[in-house]
């Protein structure tokens, strides 16, 4: 568990999660005194007919809307002394001197591109108990308030806004559930089997709803024709 706020970038995103090799990381020298988290609840139609997505999100059309998080915060990097430990990406004797390098690593950890993509890292906010999101920064704002001597900044406030990511199979296996029966209207690729792996997380189911349906090849599924995928017995 982090007893700092810890922002920390990673290369890639998928199956609901942050992957590759960490890119940077970025400790907070104080954690914040507060912060926000927003929940959208946007929804575009995605068709006639078809359930919305949370802010344009491509989710499945047997998906429901999904309130994504954004956070935001403020917090200060100071170099100057009055704080007990340096920035994060410097050390303690560099007081008194520019934060550039402590700014860099600010930068490595939240909006660099990446060398695959040239996009912007997906990053990882945790702070123990009260923060864990994965996403991407929407904003990164830097306001420099104290300077040394040479003119090199010693104290910066930041305001920090991220995003979170979400991923199609995952979301979608959120709003699925074993005890609900479904009816769905096939389309052009759909199969039993595919279909009973994604309501039951079990593909073997196939023969039974296909026996419940009556349907005399389950192989080759009508498109436009609606199907029950029924509870699961417990």
């Amino acid at each position: 568990m982090s007893t700092k706020l810890s922002i920390s970038a990673y290369p890639h995103f998928a199956n609901g999660d942050v992957s590759g090799s960490s890119l940077a990381t970025f400790t907070l020298q104080l954690n914040p005194e507060q912060f926000t988290v927003e929940y959208d609840t946007t929804e575009e139609q995605l068709g006639e007919g078809e359930p919305g997505t949370a802010s344009g999100v491509p989710l499945s059309g047997r998906s429901r809307a999904y309130t994504k998080q954004k956070l935001s915060l403020n917090f200060l990097v100071d170099n100057t002394g009055i704080l007990p430990n340096a920035p994060s990406g410097m050390s303690m004797f560099s007081m008194g001197g520019s934060i550039s390098d402590a700014m860099d690593t600010l930068y490595k950890a939240t909006v660099k591109p990446t060398s695959d993509s040239h996009k912007a890292p997906y990053v990882h906010v945790e702070w123990g108990d009260s923060i864990d999101l994965k996403g991407r920064v929407t904003n990164l704002s830097i306001e420099y308030v104290r300077f040394n001597s040479s003119g090199g900044p010693t104290r910066a406030k930041v305001q920090l806004a991220v995003e979170e990511e979400v991923d199609e199979t995952v979301i979608s296996r959120q709003f699925q559930s074993p005890d609900i029966t479904r009816m769905p209207t096939m389309r052009d690729g759909d199969t039993l089997v595919a279909l009973c792996n994604e309501f039951y997380d079990d593909p073997s189911y196939f023969i039974q709803v296909a026996n419940l349906n009556d349907l005399p090849n389950f192989r080759r599924l009508k498109v436009g024709s609606v199907i029950r995928f029924p509870p699961l017995e417990k």
